[in-house]
């Protein structure tokens, strides 16, 4: 039974920075704001009874920096946990789409792949990454945030990947896969 939402946070949760990568901590850039909905869809989603973490592939910004970047945009406490790889720059250190940073997050949140939904906007990394684990990915195809570079790349299902617009029909999407993974522990 899915129980965990592991959000993306970069052109998920939250705008870049100007520079587009954070190429110092993501504190030091007063531009990063909360995307339109965030606020309303983690709620909702709290709702439903899912708990919230973060995966995020970072360039200079440890975990500890996105905790104080969530804390300045009032939502840290709305997640249970938080991953920032900082990882973009150094090449030796393991990121999404690598299963060692899924599975170090399922590890410290104690579930299953099948227990999670990775949502986010890079095909290459947050969608590709969820299933080769076996997990069940949201992928935000709005043109303006979304990201595929490798068209050839072969998905399993399930887990299902479900594309959605934009953050506001999250919700609906996590609903489908709810009920997906209630159907298959019943059949």
């Amino acid at each position: 039974m899915i129980s965990h939402v592991i959000w993306d946070l970069g052109e998920t949760l939250t705008t870049p920075p100007n520079s587009r990568m954070d190429v110092k901590p993501l504190t030091e850039y007063p531009e990063i704001e909360l995307r339109e909905h965030v606020l309303e869809v983690l709620e909702t989603i709290n709702k439903m009874g899912l708990k919230h973490a973060i995966l995020s592939n970072t360039a200079t910004s440890d975990s500890d920096v996105v905790r104080e970047l969530l804390k300045r945009l009032h939502i840290l406490d709305k997640f249970e946990y938080i991953f920032a790889t900082k990882s973009e720059l150094d090449p030796s250190v393991p990121e999404k789409p690598d299963s060692v940073v899924y599975h170090y997050v399922l590890d410290e949140l104690d579930i299953r792949p099948d227990e999670a939904v990775m949502i986010g906007n890079t095909w290459d990394t947050d969608i590709i990454g969820a299933n080769r684990i076996g997990m069940h990915a949201i992928w935000l195809q709005n043109p303006e945030i979304s990201v595929r570079k490798d068209y050839d790349e072969k998905v399993v299902t399930p887990p299902w990947i479900l594309p959605v617009w934009d953050l506001e029909a999250v919700p609906k999407a996590l609903e489908l896969l709810v009920g997906c993974s209630q159907g298959e522990e019943r059949g």
